[in-house]
């Protein structure tokens, strides 16, 4: 996602989590860039910012700016497929401005999204403020909206048995009129505790086995659906199943596109399917065509492109406690995305000093694989000492890091931002600097014009690469764009 700060002077004003020079972030940035790089409630490196978050929600949404705060939360759910912080932030901005019309509209879109993203608001409410025992009438209105919309299959399959807040407490609470006679009866059903969970994949599984010919049957019926598919590779491999389905929708752009999986999760795949030895070259090209298909949504980037990968120590923390992918995997998945839409690109990757990288463009996966995971300080100043002497004269300059500098040149009271004026002066033009923050930890290290500073894991961080050096106004602008 992207921001443009267009301060043109200024002094470095804060510090950053390691002593480090920075600059703050105004409000609105800081909360869009840490909404789209958070997995909610995760701890991080050098913290967990779940609690600033709220707090910014909170603030803004006190000081007029509750729109932009459900603006926020719809574009992390609808654009940032994520779904938690969309949750909690729906929750505060119901709790702050209940009376306001943009708070139901907000609810109503992300509660559309799927079948269970209304539950989960209400319970998100609830854990926020006193076990939920007056709900603001938005709240529930939006919920109720996007209830009256759904269909028995959803109602079954969304009842949220195992959870606190389930399907049958969001149901007598908000009182949907069914669309139909079937929905109405399914509404009964779940009220009741009486609605049977369809039959899945899983249940077919657990049932008969992790067999070939249960698989084999699942993948012929189109039972899984594309995440499901995508997460149970190994499995269907090992089973001994026929494994072309799930490649052929691996190659599908238009399926890759429509499956809103963050691209991390492709290169994810193969690290898995690599360590247990079935990452055979059909699979591996299968999954290589689901990252390119990705980049799809992103204009190429025209002229000369510098890469800069932060692969410091901080950058190994994983993103959550339930996946092995780190913040360095999604940074050179990234950097291999920005390499294949890029006319020609030079890349390095920088921690205590840096490295030039050979990238090549052609497959993503490929290039992410060669991106290393080395540890140390953070030394982006070495980055640009090193593109500096390269000879390398850039239009636009793409760094991927937590931005969390640590190490430079010895002299922790300057920014990078010297660095990339150094930089402008050598090539005598105004580079663009695109800062992509990959944690959200709230500072920055460039400023003035032509610089990007961006915040996401999503393809869609690609997406505003092209846009914003062609003067659109950054993820603020289109955050505030969004129709409630």
């Amino acid at each position: 996602m992207a921001t443009l700060n267009n301060t043109v002077s200024g002094m470095a004003s804060v510090r950053n989590s390691c002593g480090h020079a920075a600059y703050a972030m105004d409000d609105k940035t800081a909360l869009a860039v840490m909404a789209m790089t958070s997995f909610y409630g995760e701890v991080k490196y050098y913290g967990d910012n779940t609690q600033r978050i709220m707090e910014l929600a909170h603030q803004l949404s006190q000081r007029g700016m509750g729109e932009y705060v459900a603006q926020v939360a719809v574009w992390a759910r609808t654009k940032g497929n994520l779904r938690t912080v969309s949750h909690a932030l729906a929750a505060i901005v119901a709790h702050e401005c209940s009376g306001k019309s943009f708070v139901r509209a907000a609810v109503r879109t992300i509660a559309s999204m799927r079948g269970d993203d209304g539950t989960e608001m209400l319970a998100a409410y609830a854990a926020l403020y006193d076990g939920g025992s007056k709900l603001p009438h938005a709240l529930v209105r939006g919920v109720r909206d996007a209830l009256e919309q759904m269909g028995p299959y959803q109602i079954a399959k969304y009842q949220s048995k195992a959870r606190a807040w389930k399907m049958r407490d969001t149901l007598r609470l908000t009182h949907p009129v069914p669309q139909d006679d079937e929905a109405s009866a399914a509404m009964r059903a779940c009220v009741a505790g009486t609605l049977p969970v369809p039959k899945g994949w899983e249940t077919e599984l657990t049932e008969r086995g992790n067999t070939a010919e249960v698989w084999n049957e699942l993948l012929a019926e189109h039972r899984l659906g594309f995440m499901a598919e995508l997460r149970n590779l190994r499995n269907i491999i090992c089973s001994g199943a026929n494994v072309e389905p799930v490649l052929q929708l691996l190659r599908d752009v238009d399926a890759v596109r429509a499956s809103r999986q963050l691209p991390f999760r492709f290169y994810s795949a193969w690290l898995e399917l690599s360590a247990a030895g079935l990452a055979t070259t059909a699979v591996t090209r299968a999954l290589d065509a689901a990252m390119c298909a990705a980049c799809a949504n992103a204009d190429r980037l025209p002229g000369r492109t510098a890469v800069m990968v932060d692969s410091s120590g901080s950058m190994g923390m994983a993103l959550s406690a339930r996946t092995n992918v780190t913040c360095c995997d999604v940074a050179a998945v990234l950097a291999a995305m920005v390499t294949h839409i890029s006319d020609d690109a030079w890349a390095c990757s920088f921690d205590s000093s840096a490295r030039t990288l050979s990238l090549t463009g052609a497959s993503v996966l490929a290039d992410a694989l060669r991106v290393p995971a080395v540890g140390g300080w953070t030394n982006m100043g070495a980055a640009f000492d090193l593109l500096m002497t390269s000879g390398f004269d850039a239009d636009r300059i793409i760094v991927l890091s937590d931005l969390e500098v640590n190490s430079s040149w010895g002299d922790n009271t300057q920014t990078i931002q010297h660095k990339l004026d150094a930089y402008r002066k050598r090539v005598g033009h105004d580079v663009w600097c695109h800062a992509i923050d990959l944690m959200g930890y709230g500072t920055q290290q460039f400023l003035g014009p032509k610089v990007n500073v961006m915040g996401g894991w999503s393809e869609q961080v690609l997406h505003f690469l092209a846009l914003a050096e062609g003067g659109f106004g950054g993820l603020v602008e289109e955050i505030e764009a969004v129709s409630l």
